[in-house]
């Protein structure tokens, strides 16, 4: 019994020191990024964007322009790419990926259950937002007859 006791007394102090040892902290040396090459910006001043006046007899607008007092702080560059392309489960895609830290470009391909390729190409930045061009590489191709996935085939056979 004495043997079981301090057991569980040992299992309980270990998961205690671990758990005060197992928190989510940044290194204490701080991570290795290289230092921009060029300095921050600092920050704009607002402008003064004059507001309508009211007109008489009529009471003034409680909104105006919007202010265009965006601070952009560029990102972390980075270029990736993968490629998944498993015959089993008949998965074949691709991403690729590149940012100088303000606009990311960048292709992802998937293959269609038809056969096509559907191919992305996409821009996005702090601006503009995400903009993408969506196109299609072979042609559709859907097998004939019953049981096979044609029009008349019925649904899904197990």
């Amino acid at each position: 019994m004495k043997f079981l006791t301090l057991a569980v007394c040992l299992a309980v102090v270990f998961v205690e020191t671990l758990a005060q040892n197992n928190q989510y902290l940044p290194p204490d040396k701080g991570y290795a990024y290289d230092k921009p090459n060029q300095p921050f910006p600092s920050s704009p001043q607002p402008q003064n964007i004059p507001r309508p006046q009211p007109t008489p007899g009529r009471p003034a607008p409680s909104y105006g322009p919007p202010a265009d007092d965006h601070h952009h702080e560029p990102g972390m560059p980075f270029d990736f790419q993968y490629n998944v392309n498993d015959i089993e489960t008949q998965n074949d895609y691709s991403h690729k990926a590149v940012s100088d830290g303000d606009v990311t470009r960048g292709e992802y391909r998937v293959q269609l259950p038809d056969g096509r390729t559907q191919v992305v190409r996409y821009t996005a930045d702090w601006k503009n937002g995400y903009n993408a061009e969506v196109s299609y590489e072979g042609e559709a191709k859907y097998p004939e007859g019953p049981g096979q996935g044609g029009a008349n085939a019925g649904g899904y056979k197990y």
